[in-house]
């Protein structure tokens, strides 16, 4: 009897260390000090949390926008124990997910205190991650992935400039440039929830990884039904000026030749532009 109750505790002690280690495992989470360290604790987001929103990584992972009970928001990868707070955010989705270059980029709206649009730009590569804030806390902003997939713009309306920060090759760079054609830095909302252009359709120069855009060439406007006939003297003079004014037309909207194999790349930046310095986290320490 004795041997059989030394077996019972045995094996209870061996199921509550295994159950110990199942919810270490699950609901560990390190998260940074803000001192170059980071603190080991219980991940409630994990364990009592609510999942948000989740996304996937070029490599398969998947990552998971969650909230824990407290109302804090967290970013956590499948295969990773080390998360990436947003700290300051009351709200928090995620915006638009992009494969650009090696990286996945994650762009996640928050709303914080006063701040009505924040943005945190995630640039993941397996568990390392590169994050910036970015936004004037009044827009939300165009984003438009290059099409070469090597660069995303960033639009935020800034007067009669557009305010462009630039994912491209690991780094965010931020630059003033002129307002393209067809685009109203007045409207509101300058971009909708998914981060695109509202507004009449726009289109995309061929050959331009810059993101410039023209209006659309507009429909051509039939006669009025009470017009002379063609064939009138009255109406002659007026028809070859029509004819002319529409020959015209697209050459004032005309788009620019595409590049040849044998012609020059374009200039990656053709504008000043100064480098934000990310936040580098490593979720495997």
């Amino acid at each position: 009897m004795t041997t059989y109750k030394n077996f019972l505790s045995t094996h209870g002690r061996k199921l509550a260390l295994g159950l110990a280690a199942g919810v270490l495992l699950t609901g560990c989470a390190m998260t940074p000090n803000g001192r170059g360290g980071v603190m080991v604790g219980l991940d409630t987001a994990e364990l009592f949390g609510t999942p948000i929103s989740t996304f996937r990584l070029r490599d398969g992972m998947e990552g998971t926008l969650r909230k824990d009970p407290q109302g804090k928001y967290s970013i956590k990868l499948s295969q990773a124990f080390r998360v990436v707070p947003l700290a300051n955010a009351i709200t928090a989705r995620v915006a638009r997910v992009e494969n650009v270059g090696e990286r996945t980029v994650v762009i996640v709206e928050t709303q914080e205190r006063g701040c009505a649009y924040r943005y945190e730009v995630l640039a993941f590569q397996g568990t390392d991650v590169l994050q910036w804030t970015v936004g004037n806390c009044k827009d939300r902003p165009r984003v438009e992935l290059a099409a070469d997939a090597k660069s995303l713009n960033i639009d935020f309306p800034n007067y009669n400039r557009l305010s462009r920060m630039i994912y491209t090759d690991n780094r965010l760079l931020n630059a003033s440039v002129a307002v393209p054609p067809g685009v109203d830095t007045r409207a509101q909302p300058f971009a909708d929830d998914a981060l695109r252009a509202t507004g009449p359709a726009l289109a995309t120069v061929p050959g331009n990884d810059s993101g410039r855009v023209i209006p659309a060439p507009p429909a051509a406007t039939p006669a009025p039904a009470g017009a002379p006939k063609a064939g009138s003297r009255a109406s002659a003079k007026p028809r070859r000026q029509e004819v002319q004014a529409r020959v015209a037309a697209p050459a004032a909207i005309s788009l620019p030749a595409p590049r040849t194999a044998t012609s020059a790349p374009a200039a990656p930046m053709i504008f000043q532009a100064e480098e934000i310095k990310p936040v580098v986290i490593d979720l495997r320490k």
